[in-house]
């Protein structure tokens, strides 16, 4: 009669131990689900930033297209339910793609303003040896 008490316990100490680790888990994943979604929305917001400053669409499109395409498989792989750490993978990528494609274009001004302030200098020492 011990032995099927002992037995009995075990059991349900089992079952209960079950019980909580498939709860936990569950809440585990659902923690990470909205973090993917969130970093999916962060990038979106970013790029839109991006797409719509028509310095970076004339001076960084193929940065601008390299986010793009992270944004399109961070959107495709949430719409499949895949895993969020991929999704939240692509959505970085995204929007650091998109920052780069900003701060590319911040350069690209830079250059084209310092080459042409280089040639404004060159004409007026040449306005000036005459």
């Amino acid at each position: 009669m011990r032995a099927e008490a002992i037995r009995r316990t075990t059991l349900a100490a089992v079952c209960a131990s079950t019980l909580i680790a498939a709860v936990v888990a569950s809440t585990a994943g659902c923690t990470s689900v909205p973090r993917a979604t969130n970093e999916l929305e962060a990038a979106r917001d970013v790029y839109r930033s991006a797409a719509a400053n028509p310095q970076v669409q004339a001076r960084a499109p193929v940065e601008l297209e390299l986010a793009e395409r992270d944004l399109r498989d961070a959107e495709n792989l949430h719409s499949a339910d895949a895993a969020p750490a991929r999704v939240a993978h692509f959505s970085y990528l995204a929007a650091q793609r998109a920052r780069i494609a900003m701060k590319t274009a911040e350069l690209r001004a830079a250059e084209a303003s310092y080459s042409m302030a280089n040639e404004q200098r060159d004409r007026l020492q040449a306005q000036l040896a005459r």
